[in-house]
């Protein structure tokens, strides 16, 4: 069923537009190498993704350690910067009619803004080797601002930037995060089933589901 055109559209990065596992899972695995811990499975990094690189970092080295300081987290998390700064695009890929869906809702004229956790040193040059910066004149990085998403000030601040109100749109996303990050901000939500949402119900935020990021078209086409 076609719904009311809406005016904005928020995506969130990894997991909703770009399978960037791979290359995550890649420098997670370096850092834990130069850490004299063993390798882990994509799959296991997989579930570890959604609430920004020190939370990622976080959950590894809780894998392999008892007990974590900070002082660990700080040395083991500019490893993994290191790391994924020269191996973030060489793996991953983009979803399946990512593109054409973009390219459909910017040619409709429709504000489109990336909001991610992902730090701004990463999502630049990312969303530059996937060719979708020319998509998102506004762009919420994970440093950014104090707060991260599940915050509702990332996505409220990308709304500032497209002179968009709450009710005119919706934030697309992957995760439980995402779907808090939509209901706290009074938007609409999507929620994309393909992602890294490690299971996790989101049925208390009521989005809209699709399997595919094609059915965006359909939904407002």
């Amino acid at each position: 069923m076609s719904r009311p055109r809406p005016h904005w559209l928020c995506f969130d990065l990894d997991g909703t537009l770009v399978d960037s596992v791979p290359d995550i899972a890649y420098s997670v695995n370096l850092m834990l190498t130069q850490l004299n811990c063993p390798s882990v499975p994509e799959t296991m990094v997989r579930n570890w993704i959604g609430n920004g690189a020190a939370k990622l970092v976080e959950r590894a080295l809780r894998h392999t350690h008892d007990s974590v300081s900070d002082a660990q987290l700080s040395s083991a998390q500019a490893l993994f910067f290191s790391a994924y700064q020269d191996n973030m695009a060489k793996r991953s890929q983009l979803f399946p009619d990512c593109l054409s869906t973009l390219e459909y809702f910017h040619k409709q004229h429709i504000a489109l803004a990336c909001v991610t956790n992902k730090p701004r040193q990463f999502t630049q040059p990312l969303l530059a080797q996937m060719k979708l910066d020319v998509f998102f004149p506004v762009l919420v990085c994970g440093d950014d601002l104090s707060a991260k998403k599940p915050h509702p000030a990332p996505l409220l601040y990308a709304l500032e930037q497209l002179a968009g109100q709450p009710q005119q749109g919706y934030m697309i996303g992957d995760s439980q995060t995402d779907m808090e990050t939509a209901v706290r901000a009074g938007t609409g939500a999507i929620y994309v089933s393909y992602g890294y949402n490690r299971g996790i119900s989101v049925d208390e935020y009521q989005p809209i589901v699709i399997d595919e990021l094609k059915q965006l078209i359909q939904l407002f086409g």
